[in-house]
């Protein structure tokens, strides 16, 4: 039976398994972002949780480090993982803060706008020469977001200013990815991003772990498994297919966020929202759309 899905998997076009991987990534992200939210909703803070996760993520990681020896984290790289981790542990932060004082949807799709952040840095950092209707996706892109944020009105949160300066912290891993990837084992990367989040949060909480509700335990296996998934679902999609196309399934975090924050949190999205997450959605799918011709439009 599993070679035989196997198979079937691997008949796949690369391309449709990475936007597959990408999807899973979303559940996993929409999932942990409404376990965090229950969490901190018992008074639990946003670094307490972070201190939480990394101590799950970890400790399910112990056994196969323990059968590796160690050999599975062994690194090359130092300088690029400590930058890697500046960057993880800040997103990290700014996410748990968004989503502890915004509705799911509402938080999901201003870290979303990672995607459009990646056209500027990918310019001044990689040298990259985008085609011009690229740059039409980040205006789009970002006029979805002033609608949902609705700057000066009575419904604007500051929690959402953070989002996006996670969101930006998350297109500077992107990039930091995309110039020194390839040489790391996934779970070493993964492994070594607990461990700074784990330091950085341990820090701030005093390494103590926080008190979780017993009729909460049952969420710790489920934040452990979303937050390694995450990564590693990502990791394999960016083998599997091309990056512009395995995007596309970024996409799903609006139908999961959304639905999950309707059933568990009872939040229901306004009019604003999905005219603003509809101008995002078409800002994006512009950004990683390949079109043929010349950058500049020449």
């Amino acid at each position: 039976m599993v070679t035989l899905l196997r198979r079937r998997w691997l008949a796949l076009a690369g391309n449709t398994r990475g936007v597959l991987l990408v999807v899973l990534a979303m559940a996993c992200w929409a999932v942990l972002d409404a376990c965090n939210k229950q969490l901190m909703a018992t008074g639990i803070a946003p670094r307490q949780v972070l201190f939480l996760q990394a101590t799950v993520v970890l400790a399910m990681l112990a056994p196969l480090l323990a059968w590796t020896r160690g050999r599975i984290v062994a690194t090359r790289q130092p300088r690029i993982h400590l930058l890697r981790a500046g960057f993880i542990v800040s997103s990290a932060w700014c996410a748990a803060y968004a989503v502890s004082h915004l509705p799911l949807a509402e938080a999901s799709a201003y870290l979303m706008t990672g995607s459009l952040f990646m056209l500027p840095l990918g310019v001044w950092l990689l040298g990259e020469r985008p085609h011009w209707l690229r740059w039409s996706g980040v205006v789009v892109g970002f006029g979805g977001v002033l609608v949902i944020l609705q700057p000066g009105a009575e419904a604007f949160h500051p929690a959402a200013l953070v989002a996006l300066l996670g969101a930006l912290m998350e297109s500077m891993l992107g990039v930091v990815l995309k110039k020194y990837s390839g040489q790391e084992h996934p779970i070493a990367v993964l492994t070594w991003s607990q461990v700074a989040c784990w330091l950085t949060f341990g820090l701030f909480t005093g390494f103590s772990l926080p008190s979780v509700p017993a009729a909460l335990w049952w969420l710790l296996p489920v934040v452990g498994v979303s937050a390694a998934g995450i990564y590693l679902s990502y990791f394999f999609a960016y083998r599997a297919g091309d990056a512009s196309a395995v995007e596309a399934g970024s996409f799903s975090l609006l139908l999961f966020s959304p639905t999950l924050g309707w059933l568990l949190f009872a939040e229901t999205p306004d009019v604003a929202f999905w005219l603003g997450a509809g101008l995002l959605v078409c800002g994006i799918a512009l950004v990683i759309v390949e079109p043929t011709g010349r950058a500049g439009g020449e």
